[in-house]
């Protein structure tokens, strides 16, 4: 099916638009831009034709605000939506369904799903409109269902968000399907990044009414009602999940940092500093939690750019300026890599460091380690081409309770796992750090060097070269 192109002439955006009412506006800028400011560079854009024409008009509106956009293509069929599918046809980088899903569970709106997903490039995303939001009732078995179909489908990662819709306040929900879990990234963009983005694709004459980066920034987190209907109505490992993350238990044991002290770790002569335990402390006990949620957090966008530079100045370090560029960001780059944790849970690699004294717990060699969890593997058994899943496992294509509480999922949930006893040094297990299985091998290898005495960590490495 050869896929029609909008005339020149029918691009062009009414400046008299009968369609822009304050609730239509509000309604279709929620639909449209979280997915065109989360994708990098949208040129080709999708619109399932509505029923309705004009939201299909008020949803051509918002995507020709985007100086980027190339190809606006509007279909009305599934076999014309099937047709960008098959080989030799353009895909695109945005679908866009601005008719209202009334029926959740409708049988032709799962077959639509996998045919969309096959419309999208690697890094494509789909936007869909419901009617209601999850907070009506009985609709949350719907909107689970859609989710669920999506997954098995393919999308690697779904937000669900929701806006005032109509000039009568009711409030109604939308969905933004990320092909790719690496664009997450994109979509917990900060404020900044999102007020650049804004700059850089809004034509000037294009004005948003309601978008704006705060918006986008309340979007990012699920609404509450959200997260209480996924808990409601999870299988047993998501009961898990929702009773670990809902917030900190108030019977939950803590030994705070203060009953820590610093001083040479015992591990290896090149170990640098240690954590040692003050006083004793019993087994299943967290330590520090009243400093966890002061914890750094290097976001995805922000490591890139640590790494970026870090790496050209390196490279480039004879040239002016870049010897001190080096020496500044070396700095910055051992503090995230010796000191903190990696992970992909935001798309990509981001890292979390501890604000308080136990940044400095060594890891223990060959299972020694004493607080975290104890789960057979060690740096000397593990496979160096395959991480272990229950490691490094592949994060939830949609988890609203992680999303509302990323912070405590990042820096919390550790306890000891034996009795440490008063000047007993305090051990953590490192393989859990890693937290990228493209720097597995690599992380091992450096681990397993410095429990055998033949290498030594990224702080000692960085502060010898210092002297």
């Amino acid at each position: 099916v050869q896929l029609p192109i909008i005339p020149e002439s029918d691009i062009a955006v009414p400046k008299d638009d009968a369609t822009a009412t304050v609730g239509n506006k509000v309604n279709y800028e929620a639909l449209v831009h979280p997915s065109m400011i989360t994708h990098p560079n949208p040129k080709k854009v999708m619109i399932i034709e509505s029923s309705e024409k004009d939201g299909t008009r008020a949803t051509k509106r918002e995507v020709l605000k985007y100086t980027s956009v190339q190809e606006v293509v509007i279909v009305d069929t599934h076999d014309e939506v099937a047709g960008c599918s098959k080989e030799g046809e353009r895909l695109f980088d945005v679908i866009i369904v601005p008719a209202l899903v009334k029926d959740v569970t409708d049988v032709g709106l799962r077959a639509h799903v996998s045919t969309m997903f096959n419309c999208l490039e690697d890094e494509g995303i789909l936007a869909l409109n419901f009617e209601q939001t999850i907070t009506h009732k009985g609709s949350d078995l719907g909107y689970f269902e859609v989710i669920n179909e999506l997954e098995h489908v393919g999308y690697e990662s779904m937000h669900l968000y929701e806006d005032e819709s109509n000039d009568s306040g009711t409030r109604r929900s939308f969905l933004v399907a990320l092909k790719s879990h690496a664009s997450r990234a994109d979509w917990y963009i900060n404020e900044a990044e999102i007020l650049i983005r804004l700059r850089q694709r809004i034509s000037s004459s294009s004005d948003l009414n309601f978008f704006d980066a705060p918006t986008m920034l309340q979007y990012q987190i699920p609404a509450k009602a959200v997260e209480t209907a996924y808990c409601k109505r999870g299988d047993d490992a998501k009961k898990k999940e929702c009773e670990e993350l809902s917030g900190l238990s108030p019977q939950l044991s803590n030994t705070p940092v203060s009953d820590l002290s610093v001083g040479k770790s015992t591990v290896g002569e090149y170990s640098g500093r240690g954590l040692f335990a003050a006083k004793d402390i019993q087994e299943g006990v967290s330590i520090g939690l009243e400093k966890k949620s002061l914890s750094y957090f290097i976001l995805p966008s922000t490591h890139q750019i640590i790494e970026e530079m870090y790496y050209w100045a390196e490279e480039n370090y004879d040239k002016a300026y870049a010897s001190e560029v080096y020496d500044s960001i070396s700095a910055v780059e051992a503090f995230s890599i010796g000191y903190g944790f990696w992970s992909t849970l935001l798309g990509r690699t981001h890292s979390t460091v501890d604000s308080g004294a136990l940044m400095f717990c060594n890891h223990g060699c060959n299972g020694t380690y004493n607080y975290g969890v104890i789960t057979g593997f060690t740096e000397a058994n593990v496979d160096l081409k395959q991480p272990p899943e229950m490691i490094i496992g592949k994060s939830s294509a949609f988890s609203p309770v992680t999303e509302r509480n990323m912070r405590q999922y990042l820096s919390g949930g550790d306890a000891t796992n034996r009795v440490i006893k008063q000047g007993e040094e305090l051990l953590c297990d490192y393989l859990g750090y890693v937290g990228n299985p493209q720097y597995w091998e690599e992380e091992i290898v450096s681990l397993r060097g410095q429990c055998d005495g033949s290498g030594v960590g990224d702080i000692t490495y960085f502060e010898s070269s210092k002297e």
